[in-house]
């Protein structure tokens, strides 16, 4: 019986440390950019993010993939690429796949990959706010697990 009930603790304890998930806060502010940008690319949106745990440095996105308005909201259009975190301690790579409507942008951002402090990390991310013309100011909340 004391084996058995070693061995579910010890089950419980690996699992309960398989992944530390934590809640992410974080204000973000970009800005369309035609220097600074990734090679190859001709602009793109630099910014800043203030966040917590470790979520504090720049960021960079384009979009690689765009649509046209769902039907029903013709001024709102769809888009995806990669968006990329970069902290002094590591980086996230996102998906991020969104869509603009006049004045807004809202978005889901799932980690692809991390690097660093964030090397094994899963999860995702929401970001939604404003945007006039060049700057886009969001929230971004959500969660990252590390290993």
């Amino acid at each position: 019986m004391k084996t058995v009930l070693f061995a579910c603790l010890a089950l419980a304890a690996s699992t309960a440390h398989a992944n530390e998930c934590k809640a992410i806060h974080a204000d973000l502010v970009e800005m369309y950019s035609t220097e600074g940008c990734n090679p190859g690319l001709s602009y793109c949106y630099l910014g800043i993010v203030d966040g917590n745990h470790g979520l504090r440095g720049t960021t960079h996105f384009r979009a690689n993939s765009g649509g046209t308005a769902p039907s029903g909201a013709p001024d709102a259009t769809p888009y995806a690429g990669p968006f990329e975190y970069r902290t002094p301690t590591g980086n996230l790579l996102m998906r991020e796949a969104g869509i603009v409507p006049p004045g807004a942008v809202t978005a889901h951002q799932k980690i692809v990959e991390g690097t660093g402090e964030f090397a094994g990390a899963t999860g995702y991310f929401f970001v939604s706010g404003t945007r006039e013309g060049g700057v886009i100011t969001t929230k971004v909340t959500g969660e990252v697990c590390l290993p």
